[in-house]
C-alpha cells in the first residue's frame, strides 16, 4: 500500500493532502450536505426552530399514509414476483442444457437496459382499457364490449416493475450459479435424489445469499421509482411516495418543501432497514459455496422437457420484451394515436418533429447529452482518484470517501433530488435552482459509484510492483499515475464513464424534480409527451433514447472486448 506521507515528504502540501482534499471537499459539499439538510428541514419550523410537528402532520393526511403503504406493499409484491421470474430463469441459463441459452441470456437482461418509465409506456400502449393493442385484438376476437385487461391498476404497477426489476435477481443468481462448486449437488444425486428436489433442496439454499442480494436492489429501486407509479398508478389513482413527494414539490411554498423532505424520510428509513435486514441475512449465510474457476457446475439434462422449457422462454421473451419495444416503434410510426396500422398510417413525420421541428425536444436532447457527456467525464476523473485512495493508499479517512460516493446511489433518487433544492435553492449563498448546474452536480453525485467501483475493480488487478518500478526510476507519483496506472486501468475507466453516460441520458427520478424551464432533458421530455397525451411523439423520442442505450452498450462491449456491458 502507498502512504502519501512517505511521497510527500517535506512538503507544506503534499500531493496525497491534495488528492485526499478535493474528493473530499466535493463529496461533503454535493452529498453529506444535501443529504443532511433532508434531515434538518424536516424537523425544522417556518420560524427555524426544532419541531417534530411535520413528521406528526405528513400521516395527519390520508393520502400519504396510503402513499406509504403502498410504497412497501408494492415493493414486496414485486420483490416476490421477481424472485419467481429471475431465479428459474438464471438456472436454466446456467445450469441445463436448453438451447440457445447464451441468446436468452442476452434477451434476459433486456429489460435491465431499458428505461422503467418507457416500459410504463410501452405496457399502456399495450394494455390501455380502451386503445390498448391487446385489449382491442381480444374484444374484436370474442366480439366484447369489455376490455379484458386494464393496466391502470394496483396489480398493474406490480406487474410493470416486475418485468423491469427482474433482472437485478437473474443477474446476480446467473453469477453465482456460474461459479458454483458442483460437488454437494453431486452428493445430492448420489443420494438418490431427483433433478429437481437438488434444486430445490440444494442449489436454491446455496445460492440465497446471491438471491438476498438480488432482492435488496429490488426493493430500493420499486421503492424510488418514479415512472411507473406516475405513468401508470396515478391513471388508476395508486399514489407512492415519490408521486406524492413530486406532488408537494410542485405545491410549492415552505409546507409543500417540508412534507416532501418528510416523506424523503420514510424512504430513507425504508432503505436503511432493508439493507440492514440484508446484511442479517447475509451474516448467517457465512459458508463457501463458490470455488475458483476452473470449478465448472454440471448439466442438468432436462430430458423430455429441453423443448417445452425452450417454446416457454421464446413466448416470455416476446410477451414481456420484444411485443412492447415493438409497439413503442410501431406507435412512433402512426399518424395519431389509435388509427388502424395499415401502410397509409405508417410515416416518419413523428422523427421529424421530435428532431427538428419541435424546439422543446431540440433543447432537451442538447441538454441530456452535454448533461451526460460532462457529468460522465466529471465523475470518471474524481472517481479514479477517490478509487486509487481507497484501493491503493493507508491515507485515514478513505473509507469515509467510500461510503460517501456510494450513498447518493444507495438512496432513493428522489431523496437526492430534494436534498439538491435545500441545499442549493439560494438559503445557504448559492442559488442553482431552474439552472443547469444544479442537474449536473445531482448527476454527479448520483452516479459516482459506478467510477468508484468500476476503476477499483479495476485497480486490485494491478500489481503494485509496476508503481514501485517507476518510482525507483525516478518518476514522481502524478508521472506514475499519469503513465502506469491510467493506460492499465483504461478499460475500467472506459466502462465507468458508459455505465454513468448511459443511464443518465434518459435519467427521469431525479430530472422531473430539478429540471427548469430551459433545463429539461430526454426522460422529462418523454414524460411530459406522454402525461399530455402526445402518444406518438412521446412514443418517438423513446425509441431514440433505446436506440441510443443499445448502440452504447455494443460500443462498450467492443471496446472492453466484452468484460463490461451486457
Amino acid at each position: 500500500m502507498i502512504n502519501f506521507r512517505s511521497i510527500t515528504k517535506g512538503r507544506k502540501i503534499g500531493l496525497g493532502h491534495f488528492f485526499m482534499g478535493v474528493p473530499a471537499l466535493l463529496l461533503l459539499l454535493f452529498v453529506a450536505f444535501p443529504i443532511s439538510l433532508i434531515f434538518f428541514q424536516s424537523v425544522l419550523s417556518e420560524a427555524g426552530t426544532l419541531t417534530i410537528g411535520f413528521l406528526e402532520k405528513v400521516f395527519e393526511v390520508k393520502s400519504n399514509y396510503m402513499s406509504l403503504m403502498n410504497t412497501l406493499t408494492i415493493s414486496l409484491l414485486t420483490v416476490f414476483f421477481t424472485i419467481l421470474i429471475g431465479c428459474p430463469l438464471a438456472w436454466l441459463v446456467t445450469r441445463t442444457d436448453m438451447p440457445f441459452k447464451g441468446l436468452f441470456k442476452t434477451l434476459f437482461i433486456i429489460p435491465y437496459m431499458i428505461p422503467p418509465f418507457i416500459g410504463a409506456i410501452a405496457w399502456g400502449f399495450l394494455l390501455s382499457p380502451r386503445t390498448g393493442f391487446v385489449n382491442k385484438f381480444l374484444m374484436a376476437l370474442f366480439n366484447s364490449s369489455t376490455p379484458f385487461f386494464n393496466i391502470y391498476t394496483y396489480e398493474g404497477v406490480v406487474f410493470v416493475m416486475a418485468l423491469y426489476f427482474y433482472p437485478y435477481v437473474f443477474i446476480t443468481v446467473t453469477g453465482a450459479l456460474e461459479r458454483m462448486d458442483p460437488t454437494l449437488e453431486e452428493a445430492a444425486r448420489s443420494s438418490g435424489s431427483g433433478r429437481f428436489r437438488v434444486v430445490r433442496d440444494i442449489t436454491l439454499p446455496l445460492v440465497a445469499p446471491a438471491i438476498a442480494a438480488g432482492v435488496l436492489l429490488v426493493f430500493i429501486a420499486a421503492c424510488s421509482n418514479f415512472g411507473i407509479p406516475a405513468l401508470i398508478g396515478s391513471e388508476g389513482r395508486v399514489y407512492v411516495l415519490t408521486t406524492r413527494i413530486f406532488y408537494y414539490i410542485y405545491s410549492g411554498g415552505f409546507e409543500g418543501l417540508q412534507m416532501a423532505s418528510s416523506l424523503s424520510i420514510f424512504l430513507v428509513i425504508t432503505s436503511a432497514l432493508a439493507l440492514l435486514a440484508n446484511r442479517w441475512y447475509l451474516r448467517k449465510k457465512q459458508f463457501t459455496i463458490i470455488a475458483g474457476k476452473s470449478m465448472r457446475p454440471n448439466v442438468v439434462s432436462l430430458g423430455k422437457y429441453r423443448i417445452p422449457f425452450l417454446i416457454g422462454c421464446s413466448l416470455f421473451s416476446f410477451a414481456t420484451m420484444l411485443a412492447p419495444l415493438l409497439c413503442v416503434v410501431l406507435i412512433s410510426l402512426l399518424k395519431a394515436y389509435g388509427v388502424d396500422i395499415a401502410w397509409k398510417n405508417l410515416t416518419l413525420a413523428n422523427y421529424k418533429y421530435v428532431l427538428f421541428e419541435y424546439e422543446l425536444t431540440r433543447a432537451s436532447m442538447w441538454n441530456s447529452i452535454r448533461l451526460s457527456l460532462t457529468a460522465a467525464t466529471f465523475l470518471t476523473v474524481i472517481g479514479s482518484l477517490i478509487a486509487y485512495i481507497i484501493v491503493r493508499t493507508k491515507l485515514t479517512g478513505r473509507r469515509i470517501l467510500e461510503f460517501l460516493s456510494t450513498l447518493p446511489y444507495s438512496i432513493p433518487g428522489t431523496v437526492l433530488a430534494i436534498g439538491m433544492i435545500l441545499a442549493f435553492s439560494g438559503k445557504f449563498g448559492i442559488n442553482l435552482y431552474n439552472t443547469i448546474w444544479i442537474l449536473l452536480i445531482a448527476y454527479t453525485a448520483r452516479y459516482m459509484a459506478f467510477a468508484v467501483k468500476s476503476v477499483g475493480a479495476s485497480l486490485e488487478q494491478v500489481h503494485m510492483s509496476l508503481e514501485e518500478a517507476a518510482r525507483i526510476s525516478g518518476a514522481g507519483w502524478g508521472r506514475t499515475f499519469r503513465d502506469i496506472v491510467v493506460p492499465l486501468v483504461k478499460p475500467g475507466l472506459i466502462a465507468a464513464w458508459f455505465l454513468a453516460f448511459m443511464p443518465m441520458l434518459r435519467e427521469l427520478t431525479t430530472s422531473v424534480l430539478l429540471f427548469g424551464p430551459e433545463t429539461r432533458t430526454i426522460g422529462v421530455a418523454v414524460y411530459e409527451f406522454q402525461d399530455a397525451g402526445y402518444y406518438e411523439s412521446a412514443a418517438a423520442l423513446a425509441t431514440l433514447v433505446i436506440i441510443v442505450i443499445f448502440a452504447g452498450n455494443f460500443l462498450l462491449k467492443r471496446i472492453t472486448g466484452g468484460k463490461f456491458g451486457f
